[in-house]
C-alpha cells in the first residue's frame, strides 16, 4: 500500500515522462506501433504537433485527471507552452521505449478524445500501469467505456506485457467497466 501511495505521490509532482526508468519497458525485438485505426477511434503515437488539441482536451478532463490520479495536475494555471514542452518529453521516452503515451481522436483524426500511457508498474508486481483521460464531454459515455476495452484488449493481445495494472482509473473499477 505504501508502494502505490509513493507512486501517486510522485506521479502528481512529474510528468508521466520524468518517471521513466533506464530500461526499455518492452524488450527491443517488440515493433512499438505508432497508430492502431479502429471504426470510431484511433490511437496515435504522441506527438507534439497536437499539443493545441490535447490542451483543449487535457483541460476540459483537469478534474478527472485529479480525481484518478489524487494529483493536482493538471494545475489550473497549466499552459499551452508546458503542455507542449510535457508531450516532447512524452515523445522521447516513447522514443526511447521507456514509455507509451498515445493521442485517442476520433474517427476522422479531426477531434483529440483523449490520451492514454502505457507506463513502468506503479508496483513491483506489474509490467506497466496504464491510465487513460478522455475529454469532459467522453467522460462516462458508452464511448468511454469502449475505449478502455479496447485498449485493455489490444494491450493483452499485442503488447508483451504479462501483467498490467489498470488501477490508476479508479472511476473504471467503481463503474464496473473492467471486462
Amino acid at each position: 500500500m505504501m508502494v502505490r501511495i509513493l507512486f501517486l505521490y510522485f506521479i502528481s509532482i512529474f510528468p508521466f515522462n520524468i518517471m521513466a526508468k533506464d530500461v526499455n519497458l518492452v524488450p527491443d525485438s517488440f515493433e512499438v506501433p505508432v497508430k492502431i485505426v479502429l471504426p470510431k477511434y484511433s490511437f496515435l503515437k504522441v506527438n507534439p504537433d497536437y499539443s493545441k488539441l490535447d490542451y483543449e482536451a487535457l483541460m476540459s478532463a483537469k478534474e478527472f485527471i485529479r480525481k484518478e490520479l489524487s494529483s493536482e495536475w493538471p494545475s489550473d494555471n497549466f499552459t499551452l507552452k508546458e503542455n507542449t514542452a510535457s508531450l516532447v518529453g512524452d515523445l522521447d521516452t516513447f522514443n526511447k521505449r521507456a514509455n507509451f503515451t498515445f493521442h485517442i481522436f476520433n474517427s476522422d483524426q479531426s477531434k483529440l478524445i483523449g490520451c492514454f500511457y502505457i507506463s513502468n508498474g506503479s508496483e513491483e508486481e506489474y509490467d506497466a500501469s496504464v491510465f487513460i483521460w478522455v475529454s469532459k464531454e467522453y467522460l462516462f459515455t458508452p464511448l468511454f467505456i469502449e475505449i478502455k476495452g479496447d485498449i485493455k484488449n489490444w494491450i493483452t493481445e499485442y503488447w508483451p506485457l504479462k501483467n498490467v495494472d489498470y488501477s490508476l482509473n479508479k472511476t473504471y473499477k467503481s463503474l464496473k467497466q473492467d471486462k
